[in-house]
């Protein structure tokens, strides 16, 4: 590939031209290896061209670092039709789509920034995309190619395209074709994507008639309503999540609990399409493979018991609903009546339990099991700049791997942390501990767990003074923290803050907390040409917080901003190298101009600079925000 063979001889000019023209800058070669990976290591052979090729990698980790952090990949299309390509995904813009040239954008965005619906086994198996400009619309439909991860599993797992225009409230998206790891949709305006697997649904139309509904995926599954169970029409969805006898065995190993699980049948969603409870008029028959076969259970041994477990949107356990639902063993299945739409499972477990209450955690602690993932943590630093830190989130049997790959880029530092566990989209805070600190400049320390993609966060760490000490390095740990998946409503919150007005610090026990994993050790030398970093942030001090407000309002326009600030493409790239995302990037570069033009860094000069890289409405905003800045407008007048 040739952007990957540039990378690795070293060849900048043929890396700049291929980057102008649209080279895919997280093209992967058969190695899998990106350009970037290609580009930081430093096994080039002894030789007269050692230390061109090293300093051409160099020069090339800059543009690769700017391609990927300063700029979307844009393209212009007319009335005739276009198309953009990324190793993300393919727009095409039909001929008609468009009446004049009009330009197009793709930019991947970082997971940490959207909160997607993973639950019930989904996982993210794409990068999530934002297309623009946004509110663009077209005459007719485009078409939008999304490349994921293959989730073929037996057929139980599905690929859907979700989107959203908040980041936060998601729609699923038609898709018009489907491959094994391609999946096209048909848009008529622009907003942000994302592909995610999850156990199969099958989409059933209800009648007041008799109906048998049967899984696609688990045909042993059927929900059979009788005539006049429901009074109208009803759309309904049946899923089932596949449950693996190892699940148990890990379960009755690692939890002294669990001991009296035996078995499980597969676990059984019914819902309707406006997820609303519906109540039958007629008892509905519900049929799942036997526990005992299921899970291929030779000798269950004396004293069994079989127990039909309930589950309610929004309840905190499982309810055992054996004495209400009638059930009725055969060799191949157990069937049982129910009232409504909600999620079953049919367990077997052995007279350990005394107190029936005791069943209901069960389940409960089966599902963590299946939307859980052993995972370890990397946490290493650059050797030419100890200040540079990498933390990776990787799957316990890609932890060594990874590990391996990091360090012949450069980066050195402890073995990857013992196994923990993790969810799908579960958030990671990092927290240092001792006389080191992260960078003002760095971004938010934190990750969010997708076992499909990739979970690496940069960030510079600086050393601290220590106390009657000036001249030691910075030394300390690093904290790793699951933050509460569990989203507390309102009425929740509260009723929470009104049990701590009531009883005191005592109730604070309500709130869901975050739960420590892990711990590495880090050391920062104090003396390194990245304290500059700390320097800048002082330099700032009384302009920070409109410093902050700015690099959240010009986000990716940074670049732009710089431009007209005087800075030169060289001083962009370099900043462009040193942070991980675009708001860093804008940050960093505000403490650069501080300290560059100390008394002259006005905000006049600033606002002067955002309004001629046609960012007046961070201008309008930031009168609007601070209104007791008095700011000359473009005539010379003060408001």
């Amino acid at each position: 590939m040739p952007l990957h063979r540039a990378a690795s001889e070293g060849h900048v000019g043929v890396a700049e031209l291929l980057l102008k023209n649209g080279a895919l800058v997280d093209s992967r070669d058969d190695n899998g290896e990106t350009p970037e990976d290609i580009a930081a290591r430093e096994d080039v052979p002894d030789g007269f061209k050692k230390h061109r090729i090293l300093e051409g990698r160099k020069r090339i980790l800059d543009l690769l670092a700017t391609a990927k952090k300063t700029g979307r990949i844009v393209r212009k299309v007319g009335p005739e039709g276009g198309e953009l390509q990324t190793s993300s995904c393919t727009i095409t813009v039909l001929p008609g789509a468009v009446t004049m040239e009009t330009e197009i954008n793709c930019q991947v965005i970082d997971p940490n920034d959207v909160t997607l619906p993973l639950k019930d086994g989904a996982m993210l198996v794409s990068d999530v995309i934002e297309l623009g400009p946004h509110g663009t619309t077209f005459n007719k439909p485009v078409t939008v190619q999304m490349q994921y991860s293959s989730t073929s599993s037996g057929g139980a797992m599905e690929a859907v395209v979700l989107v959203t225009e908040d980041r936060s409230q998601w729609s699923e998206q038609e898709a018009t074709e489907l491959s094994e790891n391609k999946l096209t949709v048909s848009v008529d305006h622009f907003s942000i994507f994302a592909v995610i697997s999850r156990p199969k649904q099958d989409q059933f139309s209800l009648s007041t008639e008799e109906h048998t509904l049967t899984s696609s995926t688990q045909p042993a599954v059927q929900i059979s309503f009788p005539k006049q169970s429901v009074t109208t029409p009803t759309q309904v969805t049946v899923q089932v999540q596949e449950v693996p006898k190892r699940a148990v065995e890990d379960m009755k190993t690692t939890d002294q609990s669990s001991r009296g699980l035996v078995s499980t049948s597969p676990i059984v969603s019914v819902e309707t399409d406006s997820g609303s409870a519906v109540q039958f008029l007629k008892p509905v028959t519900v049929r799942v493979p036997h526990p005992k076969r299921y899970m291929d259970i030779q000798d269950e041994g004396p004293n069994k018991r079989l127990k039909v477990m309930s589950y309610e949107k929004g309840a905190e356990d499982w309810i055992d609903e054996t004495d209400t639902s009638n059930p009725r063993e055969s060799e191949e299945l157990v069937e049982f009546e129910v009232s409504h739409c909600t999620r079953w499972i049919v367990i077997i477990v052995t007279d350990d339990f005394d107190d029936p209450k005791e069943f209901g955690p069960i389940p409960l602690k089966l599902c963590r099991w299946l939307e859980s993932r052993d995972v370890q943590f990397i946490l290493l630093q650059r050797k030419l700049n100890a200040n540079e830190f990498v933390i990776e989130c990787a799957l316990e049997a890609d932890a060594e791997r990874k590990h391996r790959a990091l360090r012949r880029m450069g980066y050195q530092g402890p073995v990857p942390t013992g196994s923990v566990k993790l969810f799908e989209g579960q958030k990671v805070e990092i927290s240092l501990l001792g006389n080191v600190s992260i960078a003002p400049f760095s971004p938010k320390p934190q990750i969010t767990f997708h076992s499909q993609r990739s979970n690496r966060l940069q960030m510079q760490v600086i050393a601290l003074k220590a106390k009657d000490q000036p001249s030691f390095d910075g030394k300390g740990g690093t904290s790793f923290f699951a933050l509460p998946r569990i989203e507390v409503s309102r009425e929740k919150e509260q009723h929470v803050r009104a049990a701590v007005a009531q009883r005191g610090k005592e109730a604070v026990s309500e709130f869901p907390k975050s739960e420590l994993l892990c711990q590495l050790p880090i050391h920062v030398p104090y003396e390194t040409p990245k304290s500059a970093s700390e320097q800048g942030a002082n330099a700032s001090k009384g302009l920070e917080k409109y410093f902050y407000f700015v690099k959240e309002e010009v986000s990716t326009d940074w670049g732009d901003l710089a431009t007209h600030l005087g800075f030169k493409w060289a001083d962009i790239r370099n900043i462009a190298r040193r942070n991980p995302d675009d708001k860093s990037c804008c940050f960093d570069l505000l403490c650069e101009w501080q300290k560059r033009d100390g008394d002259a860094a006005t905000m006049e000069v600033l606002m002067e600079a955002l309004s001629e890289a046609e960012l007046q409405s961070v201008v309008d905003g930031f009168r609007t925000k601070f209104p007791d800045v008095v700011i000359p407008d473009q005539e010379g007048e003060k408001e």
